[in-house]
């Protein structure tokens, strides 16, 4: 298991790692280890309360943009993972569903700024124990992912670095975390060994890999959060019923 006292005193030293992210200004909301506890393959591998992972919510860069953003009815936030395995699992954040919006729920848009994430994604039909459709996407680093509505996420860092995400979303909803604390998680874990099917669910597909195909419909050029200067290009983030084409051309199922 990884020491997070140097990351800790590297986070505090930092002024500006990111354009809005000036840790002097915003606090971070931490996710403890223990607080991972209820979604945790080998939650009695666990005997350190360490920071898992650090949320800089409703970031902005001066007043004029907080107040464009919130006007917008949007959030831009930051998420930092530093590098940890919990038994076998590689580190990852708790997991949650977003409610709906009309017919279709609430997406979201992520980045990856520094390093490599995994996303487990799951849409459930009709009970939290059955997974209709299930897709894992490996992001880089500049690149961006729209979670789709109806699905479910779950963000992994295997790598040995920290890993820095940044991500939009609607400000008017609450996460759904429930499913993923009944059930222990997503419907895999991702192990040193390899993957994992968490056998607490009635039915889930086979493991299957998706290609990331976001920057088809919205592609970015830098940092996401200069999309501050262009706000109605996030529309889609609050009313997803009048962008279903959208939505059915970010994955390829391979």
């Amino acid at each position: 298991m990884t020491s997070t006292k140097n990351f800790l005193h590297e986070i505090e030293q930092k002024k500006a790692m990111r354009p809005t992210a000036n840790f002097d200004r915003f606090e971070a909301d931490i996710r403890y280890a223990f607080d991972l506890k209820p979604v945790l393959y080998q939650p009695e591998m666990l005997n350190e309360n360490f920071p898992a992972y650090f949320m800089y919510r409703d970031s902005y860069r001066n007043e004029k943009e907080k107040e464009k953003i919130r006007k917008a009815g949007l959030r831009f936030d930051y998420t930092i993972t530093p590098p940890n395995v919990i038994g076998m699992e590689y580190i990852k954040t708790y997991g949650h569903y977003h409610p709906k919006a009309g017919d279709l729920s609430y997406p979201e848009v992520y980045q990856v700024l520094e390093g490599e994430a995994i996303f487990v994604l799951q849409k459930r039909k009709e009970r939290d124990d059955v997974i209709e459709s299930l897709a894992v996407v490996e992001i880089n680093e500049g690149e961006i992912i729209i979670v789709p509505p109806g699905y479910g996420h779950v963000m992994i860092n295997r790598t040995g670095e920290k890993l820095i995400t940044s991500n939009w979303v609607c400000r008017d909803f609450k996460s759904i975390y429930e499913p993923y604390t009944s059930l222990r998680g997503a419907c895999y874990y991702l192990t040193v060994d390899g993957w994992i099917k968490n056998e607490r669910y009635r039915e889930v597909p086979e493991l299957s890999f998706a290609k990331n195909k976001t920057k088809r419909v919205l592609d970015v050029k830098g940092d996401m959060y200069e999309l501050v200067d262009d706000l109605d290009t996030l529309e889609f983030l609050k009313k997803p019923d009048e962008y279903r084409d959208v939505f059915e051309d970010v994955l390829d199922f391979q």
